[in-house]
């Protein structure tokens, strides 16, 4: 019996990620590849950034920011877009910013339509949502974290222009996989 926790002791010594707990992160960077997606499979591009910041023992506060341009439906119609968010996570089971999270926050969207095809004669639009989540995060490697998440977008101010844009917007249940990396 000894032996078998002196052989631990010794692993856990050598290889201190794979035994030791690691402390939770206090802050987390990360890259939304969701606007690439979608601005790739609208024939367009798209990046988005988002940065968490541990503001108590269980609360945090994010913020993100993310840009996009893409064919809209309408002939020779593109939109550029900017995003922003707030959102505030509660964490109940531990001090970090790790393990089960519920968040809600709210975003805006300001959109720009250009091009060749029928422009309407206001070509600005915005669309304000607010989102219920729920996630789990979990470390994976030293500075990487794995973001499991669920939610709900409700959509508190429409677009006018085109209500076709509310396809890019994707108001409605959303669940996703995220890497997040932090220092």
């Amino acid at each position: 019996m000894v032996r078998i926790f002196f052989i631990m002791f010794i692993f856990c010594t050598i290889t201190p990620p794979v035994c030791r707990a690691q402390t939770p992160p206090a802050s987390i960077f990360s890259l939304d590849l969701g606007y690439t997606l979608t601005g790739l499979t609208n024939n367009g591009w798209g990046l988005g950034v988002s940065y968490e910041q541990k503001i108590w023992d269980y609360l945090s506060v994010k913020g993100g920011f993310g840009h996009m341009t893409f064919l809209t439906s309408r002939e020779d119609v593109y939109c550029t877009s900017v995003h922003i968010s707030l959102f505030t996570n509660y964490y109940p089971f531990r001090g970090g910013i790790d393990k089960l999270y519920i968040g809600i926050g709210s975003g805006a969207d300001f959109m720009n339509y250009f091009g060749d095809g029928e422009l309407p004669d206001n070509s600005a639009d915005n669309v304000i949502h607010i989102t219920l989540i729920l996630g789990w995060k979990f470390l994976v490697w030293k500075h990487v974290m794995i973001d499991v998440s669920g939610g709900y977008k409700f959509i508190a101010v429409d677009a006018q222009n085109y209500k076709t844009i509310l396809d890019y917007i994707h108001p409605g249940v959303h669940f996703g996989i995220g890497i997040k990396i932090f220092l």
